[in-house]
């Protein structure tokens, strides 16, 4: 596809809370370097670049990854909405931008509703038909000239118009190459028996920025450690910068310090052999609330979660002894005591573990910001 000159990129400017770090909103680096990563931001007007966000329920619903997926993708080009994921399919809440429907009922299998009756992959969603024939309608905000159906199982056939062309060299992955840009399409398929579909990849041309979000419920670093061959099916997308936003889960149970080490180790390593070219970056949760309830009257009340601070910390000292740079939203936010204020503006759902969408919105331009000003760095 023929490329066209990339406008100049002017970054936006946002007002901020008084109680939000903006000395704090950088990324520390850890030793790393980014210069490669920056070489080849800077050249996706002429190749794609993809970036994989992996994480928990704030990542699934896609509010703060889709600020930062638009304003990255502004800076150096869109290759595309990239992967969606059939949630809503499969029973769960799904991000507003795009929809995945189907006639056929599916059966369903969710990353933390185990054990799984159907085969898990990589997007922690699974849906498989309940007939051999089935469709699937896809309708997305941003146009989309090709897309590729990540499966697992039986081999899903494309079914229909002669003029699309269809790839099947790839295992696990069904190409398809459409007539020409749409925001919508039907796709009639058979070999439906035992076929497990996990996401789908909207493409817009061949060059620019691709921003993968892979996010769910509940998940936490030891959930995708559980999933056969995750790291394998993250390297399909050869990676440029892998993004981990985890640990919030993890300080609502009993995960010890060295557990919560281990289970971190076991991905990043998984990770590193199984995508070599690929950069690394860390996140911490923001402090958050636990929900307690008061047994007489019944009424609930909210203490601050004080596991979210020690894991913060657990987080900040792997990536330092890993040497992977970090991104500390915990300190960024205002650090202790500060859901209470994010809550009182209205930043912070009323759960008080969530943000709204607001508050995302925020969370969104403060990491971008932290990542052009690390990839401006690595430039000088």
């Amino acid at each position: 596809m023929e490329t066209t000159k990339r406008e100049v990129y002017v970054a936006p400017k946002i007002d901020y809370p008084r109680y939000v770090n903006l000395r704090a909103n950088h990324i520390d680096m850890n030793g790393d370097d980014w210069s490669d990563l920056a070489k080849k931001l800077n050249g996706s007007d002429t190749s794609r670049v993809t970036i994989v966000h992996i994480g928990d329920s704030h990542l699934q619903a896609d509010m703060g990854t889709a600020v930062t997926r638009t304003r990255l993708g502004e800076h150096y080009g869109s290759a595309g909405r990239s992967l969606i994921v059939p949630f809503k399919l499969a029973g769960t809440n799904e991000p507003v931008d795009y929809t995945i429907t189907s006639s056929v009922p599916m059966t369903q299998a969710r990353l933390l509703k185990t054990p799984w009756p159907i085969e898990m992959g990589f997007t922690g969603i699974g849906i498989s038909p309940q007939a051999n024939d089935f469709d699937l309608c896809i309708s997305a905000g941003e146009p989309f000239d090709s897309l590729a159906i990540y499966y697992s199982g039986n081999t899903p056939e494309i079914v229909g118009d002669a003029n699309d062309i269809s790839d099947y060299s790839l295992p696990g992955i069904v190409q398809l190459k459409l007539n020409g840009p749409a925001i919508q399409t039907s796709i009639n398929l058979t070999n439906g028996d035992n076929c497990v579909v996990h996401g789908i990849n909207l493409i817009n041309g061949h060059t620019g920025l691709a921003y993968h979000v892979i996010g769910n419920n509940g998940a936490t670093y030891g959930t995708y450690n559980g999933v056969d061959g995750f790291a394998n099916d993250i390297a399909l997308f050869d990676p440029a910068l892998i993004i981990l936003s985890l640990g919030t889960n993890e300080a609502f149970n009993t995960t010890t310090n060295d557990e919560m080490r281990t289970s971190m180790k076991i991905l990043v390593d998984d990770l590193r052999r199984a995508c070599p070219g690929a950069k690394l970056l860390i996140t911490t949760p923001s402090e958050c609330q636990r929900r307690r309830t008061r047994r007489r009257r019944r009424r609930a009340s909210f203490s601050v979660n004080q596991n979210v601070k020690r894991l913060r910390d657990v987080i900040e000292g792997f990536a330092r002894t890993e040497g992977i740079p970090c991104y500390d939203f915990y300190e960024v936010a205002g650090g202790t005591g500060s859901s209470n204020k994010w809550l009182r503006d209205k930043y912070l759902n009323t759960d008080r573990i969530h943000l709204t969408r607001s508050g995302y919105t925020l969370q969104g331009h403060l990491i971008t910001e932290a990542i052009e000003e690390a990839l401006n760095n690595s430039e000088k």
